[in-house]
C-alpha cells in the first residue's frame, strides 16, 4: 500500500510537470516586444517592421509603447522617441491627429495580433477619408502582456492574473503616457495664438475590454478632480449649475470595458448633481453592446470567484437630484461599467421601422433606452442635460460581440465625437469655425459643419463616407 501511494504521488507530480512544461513552452514573452528602430516605409521600402518601435506607412505612422507586468515603462529612451515623433508633427503647420489604443485580455503588441492588424486598418481608413483634415495621422498602441499562452485552457485561467496586471498598468505608467500626450497635443495649444487655433491637433483615446479598465484607472482621478472643481457651490440634494469642465482629449472611448462599475460610481455621482451648459464637451463615452457575453456572463463569474472583493458589501443610500437611490456594492462589484443599468444614459440601436440609427436618452420613460429591469427603473440615477459622462447601451448590430473593436459603426461614432468636440471648441453652434479650409473637413460634411452641428446627421454622414453596410 505504501508503494502504491508513492507511485500515485509520483504520477501526479509527473502530470503536473508535463502540464507546466506544456504551458511554459506556449508562453508569450514577458519581455519588451518592440525594440528596433527601422528606417524607411514599411510598405514602400519593403523593410521588415515586425519588431519596429515606430512603423511608417504611406498614410499614417504607428508607434508602440509597452509596459512591464508591474505597470512600468520598459525603456524610457524608446518612449521618448514616440514623444518626439508626436511633438514634431503637433508643432508642424498641418498638425497631428493621434489615436491611442489600449488592448485587452488575450492580446499583446505582436505583429500578428488581431488588435494590431485591426488598429492599422482603423488608422488607414481615418487617413483615407480625411476625417481629421490634412493632419498627420499617428497611432500609438499601448501594449502589455494581456496574453500569456497559446493554450485555450490556460488562457482562460489567466483571467485573474491578467486583470491584476491591467490594474497595475492603469495605476502606473499609463497615466504618465496619457498626460504627456495631453501636454503635447492639447495643453500647449490651449489658447488661440500665432501658431493656430486651439484645436490644431486631435487626441483620441480608445480602450477595449481590460484596456478600457486601464484607461479608466489611469484617468479616474484626473476626471474626478475636474468634475469636483466644476462645482461653485456644494449641493445638498438638488442640481446646481456647474462650470465647464475642460476636456482631456477630443474623444475618450471605452469599448465593452471589462472593469467593475464600482470604479466609476464616484465620477457618476460627481457629474449627476450638476447642470452643465451647451458648451460642455463629453469627457468620456462608454459603449457596451447587448451582444457582449464576455462582460455580461463571464466577468461576473470571475468577480464572484474573487472572495476578497465580496466580503462585507454595503448598500449605500443616496439622494441625487431629489431622487432616493441605493448603491449596492455587490452589484457594483459584479457588473461592468457598461452593463450597470443604474447609470445608463442612452440606447443606440438600428430601427427596422425607420431604417436608420436611433438614439434614445434615458429620461423619464426608461423603457425607451433599452431593457431596464423594473427593480432598477426606480433606482436609476437621472440622466441630466449635457452630461459629460456618457454610458450607452448598443444593440448587437452596432457592436457584434465582445471583440468587435474597430467596426465601421464604431469608427463613424468616434469620428462624429471629434467633430462634436471641435464644434464646441470653436464657440459651439452659430459661430464661424477657426479652422482653415484645408483642415475644416466639417465644412464639407453634411451634419458635421461646426456652425450647424448635428451629432445624428454627422454620424450618418460618416456611415456613408465609410461605406458602412446596413444591418
Amino acid at each position: 500500500m505504501f508503494k502504491a501511494s508513492l507511485s500515485s504521488v509520483s504520477v501526479r507530480k509527473l502530470l503536473l510537470a508535463l502540464c507546466l512544461c506544456a504551458f511554459l513552452s506556449g508562453c508569450f514573452t514577458s519581455s519588451q516586444i518592440r525594440t528596433e528602430v527601422v528606417e524607411g516605409n514599411c510598405l514602400w521600402d519593403k523593410v521588415d517592421c515586425t519588431d519596429s518601435l515606430i512603423q511608417r506607412y504611406p498614410q499614417f505612422d504607428l508607434a508602440f509603447i509597452e509596459f512591464t507586468e508591474r505597470g512600468n515603462l520598459f525603456d524610457r529612451k524608446d518612449v521618448n522617441e514616440v514623444y518626439e515623433l508626436v511633438n514634431r508633427e503637433a508643432n508642424s503647420e498641418r498638425g497631428a491627429a493621434v489615436f491611442v489604443f489600449v488592448h485587452g485580455w488575450k492580446h499583446n503588441a505582436l505583429e500578428n495580433d488581431s488588435n494590431v492588424i485591426q488598429f492599422k486598418e482603423f488608422l488607414a481608413r481615418a487617413a483615407e477619408n480625411e476625417v481629421v483634415g490634412q493632419r498627420k495621422v499617428i497611432g500609438v498602441f499601448l501594449g502589455w502582456r494581456g496574453d500569456v499562452t497559446y493554450f485555450p485552457f490556460f488562457r482562460n485561467l489567466s483571467y485573474w492574473a491578467r486583470k491584476s496586471v491591467a490594474e497595475e498598468v492603469g495605476q502606473g505608467g499609463a497615466t504618465e503616457v496619457f498626460t504627456r500626450l495631453h501636454q503635447i497635443l492639447v495643453a500647449q495649444f490651449s489658447e488661440v495664438d500665432q501658431k493656430g487655433p486651439l484645436h490644431k491637433n486631435n487626441y483620441v483615446i480608445i480602450g477595449h475590454s481590460f484596456g478600457g479598465g486601464i484607461v479608466l484607472s489611469a484617468l479616474h482621478d484626473v476626471l474626478l478632480r475636474d468634475l469636483i472643481s466644476a462645482r461653485p457651490v456644494m449641493p445638498i440634494d438638488g442640481v446646481i449649475d456647474c462650470e465647464k469642465v475642460s476636456r482631456f482629449a477630443d474623444a475618450l472611448v471605452l469599448l465593452n470595458p471589462a472593469i467593475e462599475a464600482n470604479k466609476v460610481i464616484q465620477l457618476k455621482e460627481a457629474s449627476a448633481r450638476c447642470a452643465f451648459g451647451d458648451n460642455q464637451p463629453k469627457l468620456m463615452h462608454v459603449l457596451a453592446s447587448e451582444a457582449d457575453h464576455a462582460t455580461q456572463v463571464f466577468f461576473p463569474l470571475g468577480q464572484g470567484a474573487n472572495l476578497a472583493k465580496t466580503l462585507t458589501p454595503k448598500k449605500l443610500p443616496r439622494k441625487i437630484n431629489d431622487r432616493s437611490v441605493v448603491l449596492d456594492e455587490t452589484k457594483l462589484n459584479l457588473t461592468t461599467v457598461g452593463n450597470l443599468e443604474q447609470i445608463r444614459t442612452g440606447y443606440l440601436f438600428y430601427s427596422d421601422e425607420t431604417l436608420d440609427w436611433q438614439y434614445k436618452r434615458c429620461r423619464d420613460d426608461l423603457n425607451e433606452c433599452g431593457v431596464i429591469s423594473s427593480s432598477q427603473q426606480s433606482n436609476h440615477i437621472q440622466t441630466i442635460e449635457n452630461d459629460p459622462l456618457v454610458f450607452i447601451r448598443t444593440d448587437k448590430n452596432f457592436i457584434r460581440n465582445h471583440n468587435d473593436v474597430f467596426g465601421c459603426y464604431v469608427q463613424s461614432y468616434i469620428t462624429a465625437i471629434i467633430f462634436e468636440t471641435q464644434s464646441i471648441d470653436t464657440g459651439y453652434l452659430g459661430q464661424q469655425s477657426l479652422l482653415t479650409a484645408s483642415q475644416d473637413v466639417g465644412q464639407r460634411s453634411f451634419g458635421c459643419n461646426y456652425s450647424d452641428f448635428s451629432f445624428k446627421r454627422c454620424f450618418n454622414n460618416q456611415l456613408t463616407d465609410y461605406d458602412c453596410e446596413l444591418p
